[in-house]
This record gives C-alpha cells, structure tokens and sequence, in this order.
C-alpha cells in the first residue's frame, strides 16, 4: 500500500519538473534581455558622443568605397614643407590577381584557418564577437583576441590602424557590415588575398608567391599554397625566412583544417604533408634616393609601425633583451616599409628644399679639397652628414648624408643611419646642462688636473681651478669626468634616453661617456635634436620631419605631427647652457673662437674623438640648430683640419641673411642673483654688501630653500625628539622617584624639608670665613649642626650629594683655619725680631769704639819697635771686648741674641745668631768680671 501510494507521486514530480525548468528559463532569459537592453541603453548614454563621432567617420569612409580602393595601387608621393612633390615612390614588384585566376586551394586555405563560416555570415560573425566581449571584460577595455572575420581583417587592412579597442571593434563591424552589402563574397575574398601582408614586402598572394618561389601563383602546389597561407597571421613569428620551422608547423595546421573541412582528401593531405618546402627569393633592385626621401620614408615607415601598436625602446638591461628587441624591431620596419613603398600613401615631410640645397652646396664645398675616393665603391673616401631643425617647431628643415658626386650615387644616409663616437660634443647634453639642473653654476669652481684612471685633455696639459664656463669654452676632459663620477652614468644617459638615443646599451654605463665613450654611438640627427632641445628651454620634440600621413585613396589621416613637448632639462638650466656656448665661439680661449656668425646671434660646441676619427660641430642660433659630421666611413685620422666648423658658419651666414637679428629667447627661470662665492649660497634681493651678481637658474635657488627647509625640517625632528626624550627620561625620573619614597618609606614633601634643611646648613657653611677665634668657634658648631642636618637627609642620593658639599666646606673651613694660626705665629716672630734688631744695633756700636782704641794702641807698638836690638815681646794676650752698658742692670746680664730668622724652618744657627753673622763677629759670652787690660810689651 505504501508503495503504491508512492509511485503517483514520483510520476508526478518527474512530469512537473520539465515545466518548472522551462519557466525559470523563460523569466531568468526575460530578465537577462531586460538587462542587456538596459546595459545598451546606459552605455548608449554614456558614450552617446563618442557613438555619435564613430557613425559620422564610418558614414564617410563607406562613401569613398568601390572597387578602386582595393584595386589600384597608386604611388607613394612624398611632399615637401611648402607641399610641393619631392618624388613618387613606384612600386615594382606589387602584382594583383583577379579572383578567376586565384586557385581554389588559395581560397580555401585561407578560409579553413581564417573564416571558416565566411560563406554564412554577413561580414560579421556574432560568436567572434561574443568572444571579444569576453576578453573586453577581462581585460578592463583593452582586447587581447581578435577573432574577426575576413571581411573585418579587409575593413581593418584598408581603413583602420591596428590599434586594439572597442571603438575600433565596433568601427569595424559597421564597416564590414556595409561592405558585404556592396560587394560579393568572391570580390571580397580576391580583395583580401591581393592585399593582406605576407612578409618581407610581399603584399599578396601572387606578389608572395613570386617573392618566396620565383614563379607564379597558378605553379604554387597544395603543400606551399598552405606555407604561404600561414605567414599572414604574424607576419614575423611565422616569417619563412628567419622562423621556417614555425611557418612548417602552421601549414601543416592548415592542411589539417583543410582535411577536416573536407576541402581536401586524405590522400592529399599526405602527400602536402610530406613535400619539402625550398624557397627560391630573387633579388630586389631599388633605385637611388635622395637623402631627404630616404629620410621620410624611414620616419614615415616608424611612426605607422608606432600607429600600429609597436612599443619603440631605447634602453636595455642586457644585450639578450636588446638583441630579441631588434630581432622584432628589423621585421616589423621591413613589412611596413615595404607596404609604403608598394604604393597607396602621401607623406608630407617637413624638408625645406632650399634649405636642403643650401646645406648640400656647403658640405661638398667644406670637403672639396678631400679628393681621394674609396677603391671598393668609388665613392669619396672622407664623408660628412648634417642635420638642421626649426627651434620652433622641431622639424627637421634639412638632411644631407654624404657628399655628392656626379660618377656615382651616394645613397647612404649617414645623418641617420651612421652612428659614430661624438666626442665633446655630448658634454653640454650629457654632463653640464644636467649638472646645472643639480646644483652647478656656470662660476662654479673645479680643479683641472690629473684623474687616476681618468681621461687626459687634448692639450696634454692641465690648468688647475676654473670655473664650469671655462672648463665648457676650452674643452677640458677631466672636469665632466668629475662631474660624471659625482652624478653618476645612469642618471646622465636617462637624458639621453629621454630623447630617444637609439644605440645606448648596457655596455655605456661607465663614467667614459662623460667625454663622449660610447660603444655605438650617436648621429647628426640625434645631436641636432638634443641641442635644440636647449635652445627650447629644455623640452623635446621628436625630430619626425613628417607634418602628416594619409591614404592616397580615401584621404583619411593615419598620423598628423601634433608637435609634442617633452620636458627633459629644467629650462633655467638649459638657458644657462645656452650662455655658456656663446663663450665657446665669442671668447679667445673657446675652441670655436672665429666661427660666431657674423648676422645673428650664436652658440655653439666643437667635439673631436681620439686621434682625430671624428669631427663635429654644433651650431645653434635662436632660429635653427644644425650640426655637422665629418669623418672617413671606415674610420682614421682627419689630421688638425676642421671641416665641420666651416661648414657650419658657410651654411648658417646664408640661411639667417635677411633675418632680424635676435638674442636666445629666456624662458623666465634664469635671472641674475647675489652670489656668496664662498659658500655658493645666493639671494635674489640682497647683496649683503659684497656678494657677486651672476646668472643663476632658479633651479638651483630651489634646491637651496629645499635644502634650508629640509634642514628646518630635520631641525624641528630632533627637536621634537630631544623632547620627547626629555620627556621620557623626565616620565621615568619620577617613576624612579616614586619607586625610591616608597622604598624609603618618605613623602616628597618630607624629603623637600629635610633637603632644605641640609641645603641651607651648606649654605651657612658656604658663607662662612675664619677672620678670627671666634669664626673658628662658630664654624665648629655650625659644622657639627650641618652635619646632623645631613645625617637626617632620608635619600642615599641626596644624603650623598649633600655630603660631598659638606666635606668641600668643611675642608674649606679647616684650611682657613690653619692659614689664620699661620698668621697669628707670623705676628708674634715678627715681634720677637724686631727687638732683636734694636739689641743688635747698641752692640754693633759699642764694637766700633773698641776697634779705633785698639787701633790708637797699635800704632805706638809700631813705634816702639823702630828701636835698636830690641828684646823678642811675647805674644800678648787677646784682647777681650768690653762689658757692653745697657741701660737695664737687669738686661745687662742677659746674652745678647741675634736678629730672628724671617722663616720659622731657617736654620738657628749657634746660640739663635744668623749663619750669616756667626763667622764675622765673635759673640760675648755671659762674663760679670771685667776684661782684663792688655799686657804692655817690653821697651
């Protein structure tokens, strides 16, 4: 029963379940068209504008459409500045094919890889959209995967770039829509196969054909029909020439889409699939050009590839990444160079043609007396190039690359395509317009002398200190060889860089480039570009020499020169360069002195490598830069003859006649200011009574109120940190503080008591000096109260402190005392002498009486003794002094005493009298009964 009652249940679930799914489909697809109308109408809103341009542009482009536009190739014609034609670029081996003549295996081969629905859609096809959508959405707006149809892939050939966006996506949708309304699926089908690109200049099939095998397209077999078909999806992976084995894998692809498409039977397949493919490339003949047309073509050929999505770069990491780059770079440049010259485009240069004839007639006129010519090509062995360009406009007014001559065609541009060692003439570019932007001043001083390791001066000579101004007028090596090493070599080539050096490599990263040491080089091209760019304050502009490029049938613009700016120097730096070269020509030690032209203002920079290989010179006024090369192709010695400068000034007097003479316009970043020669310090309004006024770029101001307030800041840093320290050491002091009351069991304002108390008893000492007994006996009380004050301090710290003090005035104290007693004693010997002394002088004159009275008595003696036979006389007796009188009986019988010493530790001598007394007198002793009277000698 259970079961039974089960089984209708399940039925009815299983019947119910389908249309359940069905409604949930039906609302959740009502619901995502709801959504998808709404999206189409917000984007609609959106990008209304850019909808509204896009209908217009595609609206005109499908007017100017028919079979024309596909059919015939016209030529290439280049245009001069006044729009005048320079040439016609013909194509000579551009062959088109009608759709009867094109083998079936041609067209299916191309539509089993390409378009497989190409027959079914209409023009477009909506899961290749769907596709692209995808991708728009992962990608943020940038797609990575076309999926276009063949008519689309036609649409995108002739009219548009190869730029990957949504604008052009859909562009290209409404394009092909219209074109498959006008023509057939045959006529579109021909129309791709004769111009889609099959490397290496080949621009369709029958063209192709006779490029890679020599013979017509009708000869081709089923297995290079399919070799040939898969060159065009990447022109150069799948290039036959450098890359065969990857165009191998793609026509073996094909032939098996082909097969499986059933275009094709097995059989076929297997024999396709084992041909050998050998390819069989005539040569190509090209006929001669002149510089300014090989110019334009080249510039032209770059600024496609660049409208084409190619990345252009100018620095590399390593010499693998460079050598991979140019691998590109070199099959990117021949297709696309190759389609120009196959015809369809106008290209309008920005040559000057009077210019041109001008520079021309002064570079063979420079180099007239070099007659010796090159026995291989017959051309003249010494060569020269020279570029000028507008300051205003950065174009490029004139290109020679080579002398002329009438036996032979000079068709190598060296102004362009040579690159050679620039010698001194990269120095204002590299080192000095940079090291102004860094702080340098033209007065700057620096030591021109010997560097270990380091280049040496043409001279052979070395002059010690000068400022940057010389060091840039007399061409010295050492100073920017300083200047380098303090910078550094990357930061000078990123200037380089900047302005689109095409040969820098890894290999120029040393200090040698400073004084022009590259590894390739440079050309005039390159060096006229970056010395205008000085002239213009330091911004670049690419040096095209193309206005604008269009397609020579429908009219529409592929590139139009907007003359963009880049900002490479600081233009207070750059102006200041420019005042520095006008020195090089105008002063008596510049290495161009002599050559400033005679009509109009002018500057200019001479450069020459070892042994003389290469010669330069770079001009520059303030309406044209020109710079000029000369040198052999195969490099050796020129000798000390300076072609380029004569060159130069006779090219530059006749170009700048019947122009206003002008100074080098300023840009408002260079001004004079008040210079501290000493310091380097300046000051825009005060002098301080004695500074130096010269031109300074307020770059170099800048940086010196960025230092000043870098100091401040830094100033206010520490600071701020010095008190947060404080602070902290202030935070843990009272921490520390709290920590020792409670270990002493004492408040604070016991312990300010008891330290106020000893404080003032060290106090009382301090003012306290021993003048008498009294001091004494107070200090000897006040010393005792002080120290039981101390005794009761309750912090070791303190305690110990205080009685450091103590002990300092306590033994202050105990010296003073001892001096007083000193005294004191002083006084009481000073007494003692001086009675002394008033003894001393009554016995002296006492002593002199008794010596004339014996005196007296000699003389009689000798009197005496003048008498006959006199008897011998005994030896009388000493004489014994008499008993000195004094006025005091009493002091009569004391012994007289000598003066006392000055010095308590002076020896006493005998009996108290000085040593000094004591051998010249004889001291009488104590004796109360009189001398007795001499003996009288016998007559």
């Amino acid at each position: 029963m259970k079961r039974e009652g089960l089984k209708p249940r399940r039925r009815k679930r299983r019947k119910g379940r389908p249309r359940k799914w069905i409604n949930r489909f039906i609302k959740l697809f009502l619901l995502f068209s709801l959504l998808g109308i709404l999206a189409l109408l917000i984007v609609g809103l959106i990008f209304k504008d850019d909808m509204f341009d896009l209908y217009k542009e595609v609206t005109s482009k499908i007017e100017h459409i028919n079979e024309s536009t596909f059919k015939d190739k016209v030529e290439t014609v280049i245009y001069d500045k006044k729009g005048d034609v320079i040439t016609e670029v013909a194509s000579h081996d551009y062959y088109y094919i009608d759709d009867k003549k094109i083998k079936d295996d041609i067209k299916n081969a191309v539509v089993a890889i390409e378009d497989v629905r190409f027959y079914d859609h209409k023009g477009y096809d909506l899961r290749a959209i769907a596709r692209a959508g995808v991708e728009l959405v992962k990608n943020k707006g940038d797609i990575k995967q076309g999926g276009s149809t063949i008519t689309q892939q036609l649409v995108k050939l002739q009219f548009l770039t190869l730029e990957k966006s949504y604008q052009r996506k859909m562009e290209e949708v409404l394009i092909a829509a219209e074109l498959e309304k006008v023509f057939t699926k045959d006529q579109i089908l021909e129309f791709y196969l004769n111009n889609i690109n099959y490397g290496n200049g080949a621009y369709g099939i029958e063209t192709a054909s006779r490029t890679y095998f020599n013979k017509p397209s009708r000869k081709l077999t089923l297995s290079e029909i399919a070799f040939l078909t898969g060159i065009p999806n990447n022109p150069s992976i799948y290039n036959p020439v450098n890359h065969k084995k990857n165009t191998l894998k793609r026509r073996d692809l094909i032939l098996f889409k082909m097969k499986e498409a059933g275009m094709i039977t097995a059989e076929e397949y297997d024999i396709a699939l084992a041909q050998k493919i050998r390819l069989k490339m005539p040569e190509k003949e090209y006929q001669p050009e002149s510089y300014e047309v090989s110019f334009a073509l080249s510039s032209a050929t770059k600024l496609i590839m660049e409208e084409e999505g190619f990345e252009f770069k100018y620095w590399f990491d390593s010499d693998t990444e460079r050598t991979m780059y140019y691998e590109e770079y070199n099959e990117k440049f021949l297709d696309v160079n190759q389609k120009i010259r196959n015809g369809g485009y106008k290209i309008y240069s920005t040559i000057d043609m009077k210019k041109q004839r001008l520079l021309q007639e002064s570079v063979n006129k420079g180099l007239a007396s070099y007659t010796r010519k090159d026995g291989k090509t017959g051309l003249y062995a010494m060569q020269g190039s020279a570029v000028t360009i507008d300051n205003k406009t950065g174009d490029v007014v004139a290109i020679i690359g080579g002398r002329t001559q009438n036996d032979k065609a000079n068709t190598y541009n060296r102004a362009f395509l040579s690159y050679r060692q620039p010698g001194s003439i990269i120095k204002p570019l590299l080192v000095y317009a940079p090291a102004f932007e860094k702080g340098k001043l033209a007065s700057s001083v620096m030591v021109d002398k010997k560097v270990r390791k380091g280049p040496q001066n043409a001279t052979g000579r070395y002059l010690g200190s000068m400022t940057l101004r010389e060091a840039v007028e007399r061409s010295v090596n050492t100073i920017p060889y300083q200047i380098a090493n303090q910078f550094g070599s990357k930061t000078m080539l990123s200037y380089l860089e900047e302005m689109e050096f095409s040969r820098l490599v890894p290999s120029d990263d040393h200090i040698g480039i400073a004084y022009g040491g590259f590894t390739y080089g440079t050309n005039a091209l390159e060096m006229a570009s970056g010395y205008a760019t000085l002239v213009n304050g330091g911004q670049f502009i690419k040096p095209t020499g193309i206005r604008k490029i269009t397609e020579a049938s429908s009219g529409s613009i592929i590139y139009k020169n907007k003359h963009t700016k880049k900002r490479i120097y600081d233009s207070g730096a750059s102006d200041l360069m420019i005042n520095v070269l006008k020195g090089v020509l105008n002063h008596r030690i510049g290495t161009g002195y002599g050559y400033a032209l005679s009509n109009m203002t002018s500057a200019g920079k001479t450069g020459t490598t070892n042994n003389y290989k290469d010669k330069w010179f770079a001009g520059v006024t303030p309406y044209y830069s020109t710079v000029v090369w000369t040198g052999y192709d195969t490099p050796q010695s020129i000798g000390q003859d300076d072609p380029p400068h004569r060159i130069w000034k006779d090219y530059s007097e006749k170009i700048h006649k019947g122009l206003k003479k002008v100074d080098f316009k300023k840009s408002g970043r260079l001004s004079y200011m008040y210079i501290n020669p000493y310091t380097g310090e300046v000051d825009k309004k005060n002098n301080h009574g004695w500074w130096k006024k010269e031109l300074v770029p307020e770059v170099y101001y800048e940086l010196q109120e960025k230092r000043k307030a870098e100091a401040e800041k830094k100033r206010q840093i520490e600071l701020r940190k010095e008190k947060e320290r404080q602070a902290k050491i202030e935070e843990e002091r009272k921490k520390a503080r709290a920590e020792l009351l409670e270990k002493y069991n004492v408040t604070e304002a016991e312990v300010q008591q008891l330290d106020g108390y000893a404080e003032n008893a060290i106090a009382t000492l301090q003012g306290l000096s021993i003048t008498s007994e009294v001091d004494i006996s107070n200090s000897k009380e006040l010393i005792k109260a002080a120290k039981g004050m101390i005794k009761n301090v309750p912090l070791p710290d303190s305690r110990n402190s205080f009685e450091k003090r103590y002990k300092t005035q306590v033994d202050r104290l105990n010296t003073e005392e001892n001096l007083y007693n000193a005294r004191i004693k002083q006084i009481e010997r000073d007494s003692r002498k001086s009675k002394y002394e008033s003894k001393y002088q009554q016995s002296e004159s006492k002593y002199k009486d008794y010596e004339q009275q014996q005196s007296q008595k000699d003389q009689v003696k000798d009197k005496e003794q003048v008498k006959p036979n006199p008897k011998p006389n005994p030896k009388p007796n000493p004489p014994r002094l008499p008993k000195p009188e004094t006025e005091d009986k009493d002091k009569d019988k004391e012994q007289v005493k000598p003066k006392p010493p000055i010095n308590d530790t002076t020896d006493k001598g005998s009996e108290g009298v000085p040593p000094s007394l004591e051998d010249e007198i004889e001291i009488p002793k104590k004796d109360n009964t009189k001398p007795s009277e001499p003996k009288q000698p016998k007559m």
